[in-house]
């Protein structure tokens, strides 16, 4: 299957049972980040931080949630200042910051480990900026350096050396680009398994393969791949990769469709299944015509039609009237 079609496709999906996604993609920020950097915005160390906050806390956890509580998020991290963060002992994660996340039912697992090590990348970033006059040019630099490739970024800011960030691994590094502007897939558990379903990225070993499981796999080559796939349906599509990524993730999401792996697998099937079906009705409807009452029969099938027409998963319709006596 084509990169448009399969586009096409999970438009569909999320266009037919949930609606609202796209306003929703458009809450996250990052489609706007996009054109904002393209049209020479720079973000303050503070946004800096808010961009990478904001990744860390989507680590391990349903970002529904996150979402709930975000409106209270300046206060309680100071209006997400850096040079505060960077200068925050350990031992407020645990005495302050966590309880609070707690009392609304927003903490994960890693959220504590998460926000210790957020202050370890907060003092980086903060002493980069003293010295380079930003904390964003921590990572434009590193753009700049990769050949403008963020998918490389995300690879050097998540894995270890010189560059890597305290508590970012390659899918954390990928989500705090998207938040300043930089155009690049997230390859989390979400996206993993769907490229790996859709068969954009091989994958053997897969125990999970036929229920809700990731594969395994998490080299950074396997990350890389991940990131160049969602690449290649955007440049399809014509789409901002950020927009792809995002509407990928809400199909396998538990705060999204929550697709299996198998029904990820049927909107990348080289089969179409809705000509396969208008193929069976037509064959059907013919016998009808050809063995029964003819005025009866016309009757009848203009009631299917319509029905079938009307029931339609997408705006095309199955059995168009500008085509009859042409392919129905």
């Amino acid at each position: 299957m084509t990169s448009p079609t399969l586009w096409r496709n999970i438009e569909d999906c999320l266009d037919t049972s949930l609606p609202g996604w796209r306003s929703r993609v458009d809450s996250f920020d990052q489609v706007a980040a996009i054109a904002a950097r393209a049209d020479g915005k720079a973000w303050s160390d503070d946004e800096t931080f808010e961009s990478l906050l904001l990744a860390v806390l989507s680590n391990n956890t349903d970002w529904s949630k996150v979402e709930r509580i975000r409106a209270g998020l300046p206060k309680l991290f100071s209006g997400f200042s850096l040079k505060s963060y960077a200068e925050l002992p350990a031992c407020e994660v645990g005495e302050r910051i966590m309880p609070w996340f707690l009392d609304r039912k927003a903490g994960s697992v890693t959220l504590r480990r998460d926000l210790v090590n957020l202050i370890g990348a907060a003092r980086i970033l903060f002493e980069h900026s003293s010295v380079h006059g930003s904390a964003e040019s921590y990572f434009t630099s590193l753009v700049r350096q990769l050949d403008g490739d963020p998918k490389q970024a995300a690879l050097r800011l998540g894995s270890p050396g010189k560059d890597k960030l305290p508590g970012l691994g390659v899918a954390l590094a990928a989500e705090a680009l998207k938040n300043l502007g930089f155009d690049v897939a997230k390859p989390d558990r979400h996206v993993k398994r769907a490229m790996a379903s859709f068969g954009l990225v091989p994958c053997k070993d897969w125990p999970g393969r036929n229920g809700r499981a990731a594969p395994s796999f998490s080299s950074g080559r396997s990350c890389l791949a991940v990131m160049e796939a969602v690449q290649d349906i955007a440049t399809a599509a014509g789409r901002p990769v950020v927009l792809v990524d995002n509407a990928i993730w809400m199909l396998c999401a538990k705060s999204g469709l929550y697709l299996t792996n198998s029904e990820l697998a049927e909107l990348a099937s080289d089969s179409d299944p809705t000509t396969e079906r208008a193929a069976a009705l037509d064959a059907l409807i013919r016998s009808w015509s050809e063995t029964q009452d003819a005025g009866e029969q016309r009757e009848t099938i203009g009631c299917l039609v319509d029905g079938l027409n009307r029931d339609r998963l997408s705006a095309r319709k199955l059995f168009p009237e500008e085509l009859k006596g042409r392919t129905w």
